[in-house]
């Protein structure tokens, strides 16, 4: 998601267009009505999650996602590397409003998860830099989104039983709230094997 995400948004630093944002099929004219808009999508996703009765696992999750301020640096290292001018104006904007999106769009697959209840506990940790990687424990699992380069954006699920893998979900649904339901149901898959 984050990999669209930054090439959007590097298209609309490019493009020296006025600061408009597209969500799905809507376009929004401002910030403050896009983000309203992408808060709405995560509500919507997190309100149609049921929490199990009780956990499938007794680990702990630790998943990690790179912050909000790790994003928005990135896109300013990016757009510098490509362009050879650093962000200015609407640019600036843009780049904002895109690291929050695509942050808030990250982290909800997370918050779902966490609300499912599926492990014992699941602490969300937001990383200083785009190149996450943490290992697992006896205790915990750990699952993190990484994207050391332009494009490689992937999810990684560990387990000292199972070791590093791809974390692959279903990315065919429509919407935020299929998404979601995908990537839940992948992490229960994950800690019923465990």
């Amino acid at each position: 998601m984050i990999k669209s995400i930054a090439t959007v948004g590097l298209a609309l630093f490019l493009s020296g267009c006025a600061a408009t944002y597209t969500l799905g099929t809507k376009k929004f004219d401002n910030e403050q009505a896009f983000q309203a808009a992408v808060e709405d999508e995560r509500t919507q996703a997190l309100s149609q999650v049921q929490k199990l009765p009780g956990p499938l696992t007794k680990k702990k999750l630790i998943a990690a996602l790179p912050s909000e301020q790790a994003l928005y640096a990135e896109n300013s290292r990016r757009h510098t590397a490509v362009t050879g001018k650093p962000l200015m104006g609407i640019g600036i904007e843009q780049n904002n409003n895109m690291s929050k999106f695509a942050y808030k769009m990250t982290k909800v697959f997370f918050d779902g998860v966490q609300k499912r209840g599926i492990y014992s506990s699941v602490e969300i940790r937001d990383m200083p830099s785009m190149a996450v990687s943490i290992e697992p424990s006896q205790e915990y699992d750990v699952l993190y989104f990484t994207e050391p380069s332009v494009g490689s954006g992937q999810y990684f699920y560990a387990s000292a039983k199972h070791g590093k893998q791809v974390f692959a979900y279903d990315r065919s649904g429509e919407g935020v709230t299929a998404k979601v339901n995908a990537f839940i149901e992948a992490a229960q898959v994950q800690a019923i094997k465990e």
